[in-house]
């Protein structure tokens, strides 16, 4: 990591050869007091990576992640002759020496490799199989059994193979040539990477519906719960969020950045722009002062990411205190660790200091300072920063409970750093042509909430508005107001959905096969009752408000609208005649009867 700092200040014409040393001293000596650290503390450790946690929220990254990929590879099919084939841009002999490492000096298209342990030391560098051979036709049946490998880790079909096989050929098809790479394929490359370890196929896929339809109709009395998974993997994504963010907002101190024009210049270039009208709504933006203000806060939104971090930590603690879950360590134990931590603070404060001293230019101070005094003086106001920050995070929590409430649940809460982070990307993809980074970046969003999260999510999403003076929405006397406010109050105040009746044959062989529609009820919306007069194994359903009672297709195609599962099915749910097939393919789906 130091050398590469060093390599990026050389390539700015910056000689950081004279603090090199120290700074690598600091450094380790930082990384030896937080190993310290956990080992004093190793409860603490426990609890930020192996401690079990729901399974949701990785398996949403799972499908966001992946249907990002997918759609990354799907889009580069109109290119793949000309990236990634011998009748493109590159021969395979020519890929091979420029990209394959050292491929090209230990393997001959004739003879192969001198020796049988030669592909071991081939493999240490970055070749692809493609090297080896890139006519057309082998390259596209490579990039379809990508493609299929990735369909089958979207939906969960024998998620971890999947996850490798899907990784592995990602990278065989990115490695033949790094020319037409953007950041969002780095970002693709790291997340992809950090899935291989993720458990993320114990929820919202078919292994796991196979495994759980495989109990209820075995015998077991009640829905088994969803297997917790190891949180480390989920971590690592959060954790190369903050990097990327924070790294991206540090890099854009160019002049465009400080007076707040980089955007407008960004959405009015033709290599980006999305439509060329966008220039005269750019430039109304721009005299408005509304782009120049927005430019300013994506950079030190970018900058400060990391905080939320803190929110999450802090939360976590005072989450698991409440549930009598947090293991208390001995006082000795506790101050040596707070004592650890400090020196942490203390080695990462010199290293802000000589950041600053090289990175902010002389004509900046304006002869008010020497620039040699900004080493102890930022260090100095980072440890002051340190200490100021904990003493008012034990005042807010002792006489200011509310204050402490709003700023590590809104300050530094995730909601809405993540809620921003949607709005600024869906506003990049909107008006830049800047591949799927955007998409990839909001996909490793899902890595953040918790399960409960997740579930009250699905439980709003399937909720409908409520009347006013129903559910604790208020009813607005003034009619202007009323107006005003009818969309805000429709979003903020929600009532159950309807209520779906399943009507089932009171027999044990009906019960569970009727149980197995509990799997796609996220936002429980059905209710069972067992009735003699419904033939065994059929679908009956009544709907909440309604007088048909839908049966076979029909109850199909009525449960495609609450099963999140089967929304997929709702384009063609209104075609008259398509609708029906579709109502039967979700009963088939589910494992009704028809």
């Amino acid at each position: 990591m130091i050398a590469t700092i060093s390599v990026l200040l050389a390539e700015g014409e910056i000689d950081v050869s004279a603090h090199l040393p120290q700074a690598t001293r600091v450094i380790l000596a930082a990384i030896a007091l937080l190993i310290a650290f956990f080992v004093v503390r190793p409860e603490i450790w426990r609890r930020m990576w192996f401690e079990r946690i729901d399974p949701r929220p990785a398996a949403l990254t799972r499908i966001a992640l992946g249907s990002v990929v997918l759609w990354t590879f799907v889009d580069l099919i109109r290119d793949a002759q000309f990236l990634f084939t011998d009748q493109g841009i590159w021969l395979a002999k020519m890929a091979r020496k420029n990209y394959g490492g050292r491929l090209g000096t230990l393997w001959d298209p004739e003879h192969g490799f001198e020796h049988w342990y030669d592909i071991f030391i081939a493999a240490w560098g970055k070749f692809s199989i493609l090297h080896f051979r890139s006519d057309p036709a082998y390259v596209y049946t490579i990039y379809g059994i990508m493609l299929a490998c990735l369909v089958a880790m979207v939906l969960g079909y024998r998620t971890r193979l999947m996850t490798v096989l899907s990784w592995i050929l990602v990278e065989q098809v990115y490695r033949y040539s790094p020319l037409f790479y953007t950041g969002g394929d780095t970002v693709v490359r790291v997340m992809l990477f950090c899935g291989l370890f993720c458990r993320w196929g114990e929820a919202y896929s078919i292994d796991s519906w196979r495994r759980t339809r495989k109990a209820i109709l075995a015998g077991a009395t009640e829905l088994p719960s969803l297997r917790r998974i190891p949180p480390w993997p989920q971590h690592l994504m959060m954790l190369q969020l903050c990097i990327i963010y924070s790294a991206t907002g540090l890099l854009k101190s160019g002049g465009t950045w400080m007076n707040g024009t980089a955007l407008y210049y960004s959405l009015c270039l033709d290599h980006f722009y999305r439509f060329p009208e966008q220039i005269y709504v750019a430039s109304t933006l721009q005299y408005l002062s509304i782009l120049p203000v927005v430019t300013v806060w994506v950079r030190w939104w970018e900058v400060f990411f990391p905080v939320v971090l803190i929110g999450v930590a802090v939360n976590a603690y005072d989450r698991d205190r409440a549930q009598g879950r947090w293991v208390s360590a001995p006082p000795w134990r506790r101050w040596l660790g707070y004592a650890l931590f400090a020196g942490a603070w203390v080695c990462g404060s010199y290293i802000a200091g000589l950041g600053a001293y090289y990175w902010i230019p002389e004509a900046v101070l304006r002869g008010r300072i020497e620039q040699a005094q900004l080493i102890p003086l930022v260090t100095a106001a980072v440890i002051a920063i340190g200490v100021l920050v904990v003493a008012l995070h034990f005042v807010l929590r002792k006489r200011f409970p509310r204050g402490y409430h709003f700023v590590y649940h809104w300050v530094l809460g995730r909601r809405v750093w993540l809620i921003w982070g949607f709005a600024m990307h869906i506003g990049i993809d909107l008006g830049l042509n800047v591949g799927t980074f955007a998409e990839v970046m909001m996909a490793a969003y899902f890595a953040w909430p918790r399960g409960d999260e997740v579930e009250r999510v699905w439980i709003y999403l399937l909720s409908r508005a409520a009347a006013p003076g129903q559910h604790g929405r208020p009813i607005r006397k003034r009619k202007w107001l009323r107006y005003a406010l009818a969309p805000i109050d429709r979003l903020r105040w929600r009532a159950p959905g309807r209520i779906y009746t399943v009507y089932h044959h009171p027999g044990e062989a009906s019960v569970r096969q009727a149980a197995l529609l509990r799997l796609w009820d996220l936002g429980h919306r059905l209710e069972f009752v067992a009735d003699g007069s419904v033939p065994a194994r059929k679908l009956v359903l009544e709907i909440e408000g309604r007088r048909e009672r839908p049966v076979g297709a029909a109850a199909g195609r009525a449960l495609i609208t609450v099963m999140p599962g089967l929304w997929w099915l709702m384009p063609l749910y209104w075609i008259p005649v398509v609708g029906t097939a579709c109502g039967a393919l979700a009963v088939l789906l589910l494992k009704q009867r028809p």
